[in-house]
């Protein structure tokens, strides 16, 4: 069914704001993503508290939200490659990333998420978080694909979007009694679901860079963990080839200090080939407790990114390494057993150059996509917004350091 108004400045004539629709903004100082909704509010009911929860801290949020009584979807609903709401194209326009939410029927009881736009590097990340997490997501139809360039999601400096296009019954998987109503979306109540697909979503924002400027310099980045027990997952990778000596990138957990915590070690050799080792340090002295027996067909190169996962439960270390891209492997490629370390500490990276690396410096470290998969204690905070947030099994728990640039 075509749309009521062919424009929002036609719907803008004919339709009041504050009694029918509403536009709400949430800025965010320094953010080069944006998180939008433009059929939020009851439009497509769900879209815009999604779009909300997932650029909360992070991203510049914009919502058109329908407020009428009945018939919104009919009357407010405007084309992404016709809405040209001002404050929406300013939010787009100036940002390098967009994510823009939606709600489509879908097949009948079926929670899905159909992802389109032509940001497809940032859409594959985005598709990835979702299936680690759990939820079904489908490739979009071409009228729900986003590739349209008029599109508001790909009016970005990139020229690029992300179109999320969430199923109905995905939608009311994110409310209690799967209410979809004003009353219920209002009232802040959210399901571990809709806390789970949030904190997937936003495991895809940015990409951290660190930039290593001397040789044989250890540079950290963690946050804390409230339990001992542990699964993080990060992608990493170098912007050169290795010279003279190796690339060093990790995962930490336990990580009481630096001189104490263990380490998913990643060597980026000076041949291009990857090496993956489990290692410790305690009371300063870093320890190999394993080597993964095969990484064959893992070749470094400038700027390929590379999935590293680290699983502690108990004394039971575990990693595994796979290029980007590709499938994650079904079997840990390395597992030792050790007990020094036992009590909860801070999860995150480092990053090092070999003392023999003799690379034009610096050497840049990038790292995407970190994510906490084991369970948490959930905390819930009440947002400036009115929106209640939290972190759940599996929540994201990024890395908040200034080393660190969304781009």
């Amino acid at each position: 069914m075509a749309d009521l108004y062919a424009s929002y400045t036609d719907l803008a004539a004919h339709q009041t704001e504050g009694v029918d629709y509403e536009r709400r903004t949430v800025p965010v100082t320094g953010a080069t993503w944006c998180s939008i909704a433009i059929h939020g509010g009851a439009i497509e009911a769900g879209s815009g508290e999604a779009a909300r929860a997932v650029g909360a801290g992070l991203m510049g949020h914009y919502e058109f939200a329908g407020i009428m009584a009945a018939n919104n979807f009919d009357t407010l609903h405007v084309t992404s490659t016709n809405f040209d709401e001002p404050i929406a194209q300013g939010i787009v326009t100036a940002s390098r990333r967009c994510l823009s939410f939606h709600g489509y029927t879908g097949t009948a009881g079926l929670p899905e998420t159909s992802i389109g736009g032509l940001d497809t590097a940032t859409a594959s990340r985005v598709k990835t978080a979702l299936q680690r997490a759990g939820f079904r997501v489908i490739s979009a139809a071409q009228e729900i694909n986003g590739s349209d360039p008029a599109n508001i999601a790909n009016k970005t400096t990139i020229s690029a979007g992300v179109q999320l296009e969430m199923s109905t019954a995905l939608r009311e998987s994110f409310f209690p009694g799967g209410d979809l109503s004003r009353t219920m979306r209002d009232s802040g109540q959210r399901t571990a679901v809709f806390n789970a697909y949030v904190a997937a979503v936003r495991s895809a924002f940015g990409q951290g860079q660190v930039s290593q400027g001397s040789i044989n310099v250890s540079r950290w980045t963690t946050v804390p963990a409230s339990v001992p027990d542990l699964d993080v997952v990060c992608a990493m990778g170098t912007d050169t080839l290795a010279a003279g000596g190796a690339h060093f990138l990790h995962l930490a957990g336990r990580y009481v200090n630096t001189d104490n915590n263990y380490l998913a070690r990643v060597a980026f050799n000076t041949d291009t080939t990857v090496t993956l080792t489990l290692r410790k340090r305690v009371a300063g002295t870093e320890t190999l407790l394993a080597t993964a027996a095969n990484t064959t067909g893992l070749a470094h190169a400038p700027g390929r990114m590379f999935w590293v996962r680290l699983r502690i439960l108990g004394s039971t270390l575990q990693a595994k390494i796979w290029q980007d891209g590709t499938p994650e492997p079904t079997d840990w490629a390395v597992t030792v057993q050790d007990t020094d370390l036992t009590a909860a500490g801070a999860i995150g990276t480092r990053s090092i150059l070999s003392a023999s690396n003799t690379n034009t410096l610096p050497v840049v470290a990038s790292y995407a996509g970190f994510q906490q998969l084991a369970p948490q204690t959930m905390t819930v905070t009440r947002a400036v917004n009115g929106i209640s947030k939290a972190h759940a099994a599996g929540a994201d728990v990024r890395l908040a350091n200034p080393a660190y640039a969304a781009l």
